[in-house]
């Protein structure tokens, strides 16, 4: 479930990297193209391991296909003449991400490995670990 696999990152990150900053996009991609974000503190950091017990996903979740210009600019995470890939990538630059996991099914990772490759064709290195 995707709680679970929340909370198993937070705890393997903050064991083995405790340094590292991590933030959560509210609602996966679409928070990416709003710049809807929060930082994993470490008070969450200390009670990541409650997020096992429940469903869902407290981060939520949606079904934003970042090659989906008419939709994203319809449900307004883009504006027109925008490319929803440039403004993921911009965001992502000015976040200071370097690794992005991803929780999804084959169009999430999908999405994800393309921004990747995106963003190497403009210089930015970004390393992306899926999780279906």
């Amino acid at each position: 479930c995707l709680s679970s696999a929340i909370g198993g990152l937070i705890e393997r990150y903050t064991e083995l990297h405790p340094g590292v900053d991590i933030i959560c996009y509210v609602g996966g991609f679409k928070g990416v193209l709003l710049g809807h974000s929060f930082p994993v503190t470490p008070t969450v950091r200390r009670s990541a391991s409650v997020l096992h017990l429940h469903g869902g996903s407290p981060i939520g979740n949606s079904r934003v296909k970042l090659a989906n210009v008419k939709d994203c600019i319809k449900r307004g995470y883009v504006k027109e003449g925008q490319d929803p890939r440039q403004v993921a990538a911009d965001q992502l630059v000015r976040d200071g991400v370097d690794v992005l996991h991803t929780i999804g099914g084959d169009d999430t990772n999908t999405a994800a490995a393309d921004l990747a490759a995106f963003l190497a064709q403009n210089g930015y290195s970004l390393t992306v670990i899926g999780m279906p």
